[in-house]
Order: C-alpha cells, then sequence, then structure tokens
C-alpha cells in the first residue's frame, strides 16, 4: 500500500495557499480534499466547547451528510462515546465501529439513521481551553475498510492545518488597536483571542481567561456597532455567515482620542489647537469664556493631556493616542 505522505503534503501547501486567497471556504475545501485521500464518504466539523458531562456544538457544518445531523445528534449527545472519550482525555484520534461490543442506544441509533459503520474523530485543542475544533468523518459501505494507523495520523493532521489556516486568516483580519474574535453568545471565544488579548487587557486589565469581560458579554445581545466610551472602543458584532448555529464575529477597535469628545468639546478642541483663546474660542462659538475653561478641562482630562502644545498635537495625529506619543526614528 502507498504513503499518503505525498498527498498529504500537498494538501497542507494547497490548503494554506487557498486560506490566504479564499479563507471563507477554507474548512469546507479541505474536508472536500481530504474526503479524496482518506477515503471516507462524509463527514462533520465544526467548533464545540467542552462543560463537564458535555459537549456543545455551537456552529458546525456537514459534507454528504442530511441537513438534520447535527439537530439529531443533539439529542444522542449525552451517550456519544467519542465525544465523551475526547472531553474526559483530550488528544489523540478516536474510533467507533458498529461492530464493536461496547454501544449505546444513542450511537446504534444515529449509526443506523445515518448509515455510518467506521468513525473517526480528531479535534484541535488548546492548552487551558474549552473550546476546540472538532472532526469526524464516516465511512458507510456495508463492509467499509477499518482505519490504519496512517489514516488517523493524517486526520490528526489535517485537522491541526485546517485549524492554523482558519486561525491564520482571522489574524489578518486583526490589525493594530484592533481585535477581531469568532465567540459564541455566552461570550466564549473559539478565534482570535490570542492576537486580541493585548487590546482586551489594556481595556480591562483584570480580565483573564477565555470568555470575554462582561461589558462584551452584553453586546453580544444586541448585534451592530455601540461605543463603549467609558472603555474607550467601539465594538462590532455580526453573525458569522459561515456559521448559522450561533457563533458572533465580534470586532472591537480602539477609539481615537478626538472621538471620546462631545460635539462641542471638539469644536473647542479644533479652534485652541488652531492658536485661539479661550476668550476667542468663546466668542466663536457664542459662549461665555467660563463655560470654554470647563470644556478645555474636560478636554485634557479625557485626552490625557496638561497642555495646549499635546493638544495641537492630538488633533494633527487625528487623535490617535500611539500616533500622539510617538517619537522619530
Amino acid at each position: 500500500m502507498s504513503s499518503k505522505l505525498p498527498l498529504f503534503s500537498q494538501f497542507v501547501a494547497d490548503l494554506h495557499r487557498i486560506g490566504r486567497e479564499d479563507d471563507r471556504s477554507i474548512a469546507a475545501w479541505g474536508f472536500d480534499r481530504l474526503g479524496a485521500i482518506l477515503g471516507f464518504d462524509c463527514a462533520w466539523y465544526g467548533w464545540a466547547r467542552f462543560e463537564p458531562g458535555r459537549t456543545i456544538v455551537q456552529a458546525s457544518s456537514t459534507l454528504n451528510l442530511p441537513g438534520d445531523f447535527a439537530r439529531y445528534w443533539t439529542t444522542m449527545e449525552t451517550q456519544d462515546l467519542v465525544a465523551r472519550s475526547l472531553r474526559e482525555i483530550p488528544g489523540g484520534v478516536r474510533t467507533y465501529d458498529r461492530d464493536q461490543p461496547v454501544q449505546t442506544d444513542g450511537m446504534i441509533a444515529l449509526a443506523e439513521r445515518y448509515r455510518i459503520r467506521k468513525w473517526a474523530s480528531a479535534m484541535h485543542s488548546r492548552p487551558n481551553r474549552t473550546t476546540v475544533f472538532f472532526a469526524s468523518i464516516y465511512r458507510g459501505d456495508a463492509r467499509p475498510a477499518a482505519w490504519d494507523d496512517e489514516d488517523l495520523h493524517v486526520l490528526q493532521g489535517a485537522v491541526d492545518h485546517i485549524f492554523l489556516a482558519v486561525q491564520a486568516s482571522q489574524r489578518r483580519e486583526a490589525a493594530a488597536e484592533r481585535a477581531a474574535l469568532l465567540v459564541d453568545p455566552s461570550g466564549f471565544a473559539y478565534l482570535g483571542l490570542e492576537a486580541s488579548e493585548g487590546l482586551l487587557k489594556s481595556v480591562w486589565p483584570g480580565w483573564t481567561g477565555e470568555r470575554l469581560p462582561a461589558p462584551l458579554r452584553r453586546v453580544l445581545q444586541r448585534p451592530g456597532t455601540v461605543t463603549l466610551k467609558g472603555e474607550g472602543v467601539v465594538v462590532s458584532c455580526e453573525r458569522d455567515g459561515d456559521t448559522p448555529s450561533g457563533l458572533v464575529r465580534l470586532r472591537l477597535s480602539a477609539i481615537a482620542d478626538l472621538d471620546r469628545l462631545t460635539r462641542r468639546e471638539r469644536e473647542v478642541a479644533l479652534l485652541l489647537a488652531a492658536g485661539a483663546t479661550h476668550k476667542q474660542a468663546a466668542q466663536a462659538l457664542g459662549s461665555a469664556p467660563a463655560t470654554i475653561r470647563n470644556q478645555i478641562q474636560a478636554i485634557y482630562d479625557k485626552l490625557g493631556i496638561r497642555s495646549r502644545a499635546e493638544l495641537a498635537g492630538a488633533v494633527l495625529q487625528g487623535g490617535n493616542p500611539r500616533d500622539r506619543h510617538a517619537r522619530p526614528g
């Protein structure tokens, strides 16, 4: 029997190329291509989270399976021997055979309903994380060949590389001063957490873990764009188009400093930065000088500055806090 290694090597190269060109279809492309290498008939893959005694599949897709597969699986989730094994001892590939001695009623019902005879599952997990990317592949002939060791190694490698390719596309979306994450409605992050931790911790210094801070979890309940002025960030969230089961794409960016000001404070700031005195600003805006002095103090407090020179620098740089403190060279 010839080795699958050359085919797998080409698969990995093509996978990452496809990921750079069209990240939206990378997982679907990967499992469609993998079927020809491993000889499976159908597959189920997606994002799951482990809780004590439970496996919650938050979003998933299928290949050559009826549309009700994931919904039906939830009815026998507690009897899924494969999921239970992966949850209790993460890592490695698990297999199931319809003819094996150890069974549950749920496994038998699922296998018979979808004509599954051989089953292999793998996942990509990370230390101290309850969220995983998983894949299950199935053979359904009357007498299909058993999985060999190389099949299982290739499956695990493919799942790891598909996750990494999807993760890379997510990181390209996150720029400086910005975070981009794929999360569930409860606020658990599936993608983008590592690349976004710096910004998240700068806004919420006491936060840690894989679940978003409480203010962000509240935003998830009302999709759209929200400005959290107290935290100095703009948050937008929308249902992920590829995962109708319930994941949300969340983007988080720092508010430019000038955007923290009210409209009148911004008008005052622009006049002062242009060289006007507080009396000239009061005259131009039809306000009392005392009002302008109070607004100037509010501007200084919000921008974290102490002088008009710093204010002029903030206006010149568009209010970007990083640019304002940058040094030449």
